[in-house]
C-alpha cells in the first residue's frame, strides 16, 4: 500500500536542500485540505500523528511534521539484505538489480528535480527577476552545501557562478552506478555492503568511523539510500572527479547523451588499479547491460520506479 505522507517533505517533494514548511507557511484552508488528504490512506505512523495532534496544541504542526518525517523515513529506507543465499549467476544478479535499480533511479530523480529548480532560478535571474525570498535563499544555501561550494546567497546574488553549481547538481548514468556497485561490493555480498550499507567501497580514516581495520575503515550508513546519496555526493562534489563533471557538462551542453562509457575513464581517483579498473567496469557493462535493461523494464511496468 502507498501511504499519502502528511509531512513537510511531502509538500516540498522530499528534496534535500529545501527547508521544511512550518505551520505559519500554510493558510488555514490549506492546512484543513491537507489534513483531509492525509486521511485517505494512513499508515500506523500517520495514525500516531493524528492521535497526537489534538494534545500537541496550536502551533505544533511543524513538530508533527518532523515526527511524521522521522517515522516515514524508517518505513521507506532499506537495509542491505544478505544475497549470499542466492546462487552466483542470474538469480543473484536479478535480486541485486531489483533491489538497486529503484533506489538509484529515485536518487537520480531527486537530483533532477533539484537541477530543474536551479535552472528555473538561473533563468529568472537572467531575466532580471532576482530578489530571492528567504525560503529560496535557504534552499540555494542548502544546495551549495550539498555541492561543497562556498556560496554566499543574498536576496540579489548566489555568490558563485550558476555554471559551477549546476555542474555539481546533476545525475549519473544508471548503468555506471550499477557496475561500480557490483565491482565494489561483490554483487552486494561484501562485509561492508551487508554490515554498513556501503556498496561503493567508500572509506573513512578516523578511528571508529566505520567498519574494518583502524585507519582504513569502510564508512557505515544508516540505509542503502544514505550510502547511494553519499556516492552521488562524492562524484558530484569532490575535486578528484572534476574531470567527470566537466565532461558531463560538455555533453549536456552539446545535447548529447551522458553515457557510462564516456564517464568511466574519468574515475581514475576511485581505484589504484588504473586501466585494469576501467576494463573491469567495461566488461561488467557488456556482460550485464541486457539484464539491467530487462529488469528495469519489468520494474517500470509494475510501477516500481514511479
Amino acid at each position: 500500500m502507498t501511504y499519502l505522507s502528511f509531512s513537510a517533505d511531502w509538500l516540498t517533494g522530499g528534496v534535500r536542500g529545501l527547508p521544511r514548511l512550518s505551520s505559519w507557511a500554510l493558510s488555514r484552508r490549506s492546512r484543513r485540505l491537507l489534513w483531509c488528504l492525509s486521511l485517505v490512506h494512513l499508515s500506523p505512523a500517520h495514525l500516531i500523528i493524528v492521535a497526537l495532534l489534538p494534545v500537541m496544541g496550536l502551533g505544533s504542526m511543524a513538530q508533527a511534521a518532523r515526527l511524521d518525517d522521522e517515522l516515514l523515513a524508517r518505513d521507506r529506507t532499506h537495509q542491505m539484505p544478505d544475497l549470499r543465499p542466492y546462487p552466483a549467476g542470474n538469480k543473484r544478479k536479478v535480486a541485486f538489480f531489483e533491489l538497486m535499480i529503484p533506489l538509484v533511479v529515485a536518487e537520480n530523480q531527486r537530483i533532477a528535480e533539484q537541477r530543474d529548480w536551479l535552472l528555473a532560478m538561473r533563468k529568472r535571474a537572467g531575466d532580471g527577476g532576482r530578489d530571492y525570498s528567504e525560503r529560496e535563499q535557504e534552499r540555494l544555501n542548502g544546495l551549495c552545501d550539498q555541492a561543497n561550494l562556498p556560496c554566499d546567497v543574498t536576496r540579489e546574488d548566489i555568490g558563485v557562478s550558476w555554471t559551477r553549481l549546476l555542474l555539481r547538481i546533476d545525475t549519473l548514468p544508471l548503468d555506471m552506478v550499477l557496475v561500480q556497485a557490483i565491482e565494489e561490493s561483490g554483487w552486494g555480498t561484501s562485509g561492508h555492503a551487508r554490515e554498513a550499507n556501503n556498496l561503493f567501497g567508500m572509506r573513512c580514516f578516523s578511528r571508529g568511523c566505520g567498519i574494518g581495520p583502524p585507519g582504513r575503515e569502510y564508512r557505515r550508513f544508516e540505509s542503502l539510500e544514505a550510502g547511494i546519496a553519499a556516492y552521488f555526493d562524492n562524484l558530484n562534489s569532490q575535486r578528484s572527479y572534476a574531470e567527470l563533471r566537466e565532461l558531463r557538462g560538455r555533453l549536456r551542453n552539446a545535447g548529447q547523451p551522458v553515457r557510462a562509457e564516456d564517464l568511466i575513464p574519468t574515475l581514475s581517483a576511485y581505484s589504484t588499479r588504473g586501466n585494469a579498473y576501467f576494463t573491469t567496469l567495461y566488461d561488467l557493462l557488456r556482460w550485464n547491460r541486457g539484464l539491467m535493461r530487462t529488469v528495469r523494464e519489468r520494474l517500470a511496468a509494475n510501477g516500481a520506479l514511479s
